[in-house]
């Protein structure tokens, strides 16, 4: 599902090999494409999705641990032991979007210096990559639609689970329904702004340079 072929490499800074000019745009034109298709491909998407699991999992942990630590008792080294699973699914998590990222910041920087190594303005539809930005856009508002209401729900719930009459809310429950909802939210939005912000970079790209009308033609 996620490639292992290498990135299509940075333009060099002298076009050698090719014949033509025309020649050089195509290839151009084809590093675009694949690195459009790299950027938002759905072996990206999953592997985003794969990391908030595990750091769901992880606050889940931590929520298990602050309960053992209000129980007290043999609760106590349960809790450090929970925690310890906790770091061992959040730290891995963090580094894993660390990664990430930089794969991303990656590509984008190769499509900027392919587009910038010709003045002709991109004309392959490919690199705009429309389908796959409406298969990372869609799931991505939805997840941060469900972070948001978690997470003010969880705030909610902490601040007058009290007063309603209800079973108060646990600090441990409070602890993981706030890592739920931000890490729904937070995943989301790591798979909203590459397609938003694509999509806007391409158009412009793509879009066609305005003549500036000279005034009427010289007889």
């Amino acid at each position: 599902m996620i490639s292992r072929a290498p990135l299509p490499p940075p333009p060099p800074e002298e076009p050698g090999p090719w014949p033509d000019h025309a020649a050089w745009l195509a290839e151009r034109a084809e590093a675009m494409v694949e690195l459009s298709r790299r950027g938002l491909s759905l072996g990206r998407l999953v592997a985003l999705w794969l990391t908030g699991a595990l750091a769901v999992v992880g606050w889940a942990a931590v929520g298990a641990a602050i309960q053992s630590f209000e129980g007290g008792g043999l609760g106590l080294m349960t809790g450090v032991v929970l925690l310890g699973l906790a770091a061992l699914l959040l730290v891995p998590a963090a580094v894993a979007v660390g990664f990430w990222l930089s794969r991303g910041r990656l590509i984008r920087e190769r499509l900027a210096a392919w587009a910038e190594s010709a003045p002709e303005r991109v004309t392959d539809l490919r690199v705009g990559a429309h389908r796959r930005s409406v298969m990372w856009l869609l799931p991505s508002v939805l997840l941060c639609l469900v972070g948001v209401w978690a997470t003010g729900r969880a705030l909610a719930e902490a601040v007058s689970g009290g007063v309603t009459g209800r079973e108060p809310v646990t600090l441990g429950e409070t602890a993981y329904a706030l890592g739920l909802g931000g890490t729904l939210l937070v995943t989301g939005l790591l798979g909203l702004v590459p397609s938003v912000r694509h999509q806007y970079w391409s158009e412009r790209l793509m879009r066609p340079t305005p003549v500036r009308g000279g005034g009427g033609a010289h007889r």
